[in-house]
């Protein structure tokens, strides 16, 4: 019998559960995983989104069985908890858009193989191509840090031009651009690695 079809007595399993029993966690487990891969494909426009999603879930369903209340069947709660995940998770990617090496044109991905991993300076046309780069991973910040490296990068304004513009200390300024370079740098390392 698929894992899919294995019929467990959820009841039993949920009492053995609370009372310390591993194997009962486990048997949960191969009994909700085709379920919430499912939803996850469904819902998520990236595969390989799917089984960091089906953790996702899986964690938050135990962290949160004590709210279960058997009043439906589990793999209902189970279904609502996995969509809420998935939804959430979208949400957060139109916040703060991924891309992915497949996304970028043929020059733009050479022009990253020179810039990224030290190959040779670019020309003319690859320095243009490199812009639409930049472009494409500011635009996975959102508009108010865009809008803070753009100050200081482009416009070259001073740290403390800056606080002054914006209302801001110089801790939280500095803070903020330490983050977005973490973040950026992330990016570029996860783009590097879904070639």
């Amino acid at each position: 019998m698929e894992q899919s079809e294995r019929i467990i007595d959820v009841v039993d399993c949920l009492r053995r559960w609370n009372e310390g029993e591993e194997s009962a966690a486990e048997e949960l487990i191969d009994h909700l995983h085709p379920l919430i891969s499912r939803i996850a494909r469904s819902h998520l426009p990236r595969w390989d989104q799917e089984e960091d999603i089906v953790q996702e879930v899986l964690m938050k369903m135990f962290s949160r069985l004590h709210q279960y209340r058997a009043d439906a069947p589990l793999n209902h709660w189970v279904s609502r908890v996995a969509l809420t995940t998935c939804f959430n998770r979208l949400r957060v990617q139109k916040v703060r858009p991924e891309i992915c090496w497949t996304d970028l044109t043929p020059e733009e991905s050479e022009t990253f193989e020179a810039a990224w991993l030290g190959a040779t300076t670019p020309d003319a046309t690859a320095a243009i191509h490199a812009r639409d780069m930049v472009n494409k991973l500011l635009s996975t910040l959102p508009s108010a840090d865009r809008s803070l490296i753009l100050q200081v990068g482009l416009e070259g304004l001073t740290l403390e031009e800056i606080s002054k513009r914006r209302g801001w200390g110089l801790s939280k300024l500095k803070l903020r651009l330490f983050r977005m370079r973490v973040h950026l740098r992330k990016t570029m390392q996860e783009l590097e690695q879904c070639r």
